[in-house]
């Protein structure tokens, strides 16, 4: 594990920083795409930032008013941006409002937008996830089988590793495959993707999220991501026919 990087006399927590290095590369890539499918490519860097801000004051925020009680004595704890006091998945929603309330009060068109944004995404999972392994985070299942990796001392999977592979590999599909029969295909094929490497990897975690009766909470947000995916992609195959060949 490589939890702090140091760089000369600057001292950064890894995992956080492959985050941010991620948001980065992934709206850089977006943007040269953007630029390709006839969109400035500004938007994916205005966008990026609207939408991680406000990620972040949402996370904070719905963490802090769901442990008011705790808050309440001394609201100046409330300012502190730990990973363990952010209400994560709620962020990302937050996020992807802010993104979705720019792109439409620019008139932005979404489904041409998101195609562009489909590979970045992609290949800012696979950064995510490598800052995960080397800052020891989303720790994989304990395993001596030859698959596994030494990690604080105990041999564990890489899930980590894995799901950045897969992300890797489905950037490699995005920019190889040139097919985009109506706008927006791309990403919804990322969604189906992604939530399927998700719901395949989760049960190797070590302390996976759980709900109810011990369901894994991603396994089941994968789940539901992959049937509204693949819903869509239904309804406009369905709605377009005669849906030809896009080179992008």
């Amino acid at each position: 594990m490589l939890p702090t990087l140091n760089i000369g006399p600057i001292a950064l927590p890894t995992y956080p920083f492959f985050v941010l290095l991620a948001v980065w590369v992934g709206m850089w890539f977006t943007a040269r795409r953007a630029d390709r499918l006839g969109l400035d490519g500004d938007h994916a860097y205005n966008a990026g930032l609207y939408g991680l801000i406000a990620a972040i004051v949402g996370a904070r925020l719905w963490f802090v008013l769901a442990h008011w009680d705790n808050y309440a004595p001394d609201l100046t704890q409330a300012l502190s941006l730990s990973r363990s006091a952010l209400a994560v998945p709620e962020g990302l929603l937050i996020g992807g409002l802010a993104v979705l309330i720019y792109l439409q009060r620019n008139r932005v068109p979404l489904g041409v937008f998101f195609d562009a944004a489909a590979p970045g995404l992609a290949l800012a999972l696979v950064m995510v996830n490598i800052g995960a392994f080397l800052g020891g985070v989303d720790l994989g299942i304990p395993s001596d089988g030859a698959f596994g990796i030494a990690i604080g001392g105990v041999n564990r999977l890489p899930v980590q590793l894995y799901e950045a592979a897969a992300g890797l590999a489905i950037f490699g599909l995005l920019i190889g495959w040139n097919y985009r029969p109506w706008p927006g295909f791309q990403f919804w094929l990322l969604v189906v993707l992604a939530a399927l490497t998700k719901l395949g990897l989760e049960i190797f975690r070590a302390n996976p999220a759980t709900i109810g009766d011990g369901y894994l909470a991603v396994q089941i947000a994968s789940l539901a991501a992959m049937v509204v995916g693949l819903a869509v992609m239904a309804y406009f195959f369905t709605a377009n026919p005669e849906s030809q060949r896009v080179e992008v």
